[in-house]
């Protein structure tokens, strides 16, 4: 073998890995634009946890309050020709 074949060779060999350090660099800038649109989503996803957990807490402070009433009693009495009294309630059940 002449060493020209050898520099020849030699030559394919750091070619070969050129075009994988350009592959590599280009497969890395596509991969930081990827990364970088997954951080843009994380704020949006954070806004929609935090309003599910606002609407968890509502939906169990309906179910804490179902059997919630209250019953609102108004009697009139008349007391007489002159005048009216009223009793008015409020009770919880």
């Amino acid at each position: 073998m002449a060493y020209s074949e050898i520099i020849n060779e030699i030559q394919e060999q750091m070619d070969d890995i050129n075009a994988l350090i350009a592959s590599t660099t280009d497969e890395i800038a596509e991969k930081m634009v990827e990364l970088e649109d997954l951080e843009a989503k994380l704020p949006q996803y954070t806004q929609q946890l935090a309003g599910l957990e606002q609407l968890k807490q509502n939906a169990q402070q309906l179910i804490d309050t179902t059997n919630d009433h209250n019953i609102n009693l108004n009697i009139n009495v008349k007391t007489g020709e002159t005048g009216t009294m009223v009793y008015s309630q409020s009770t919880p059940v």
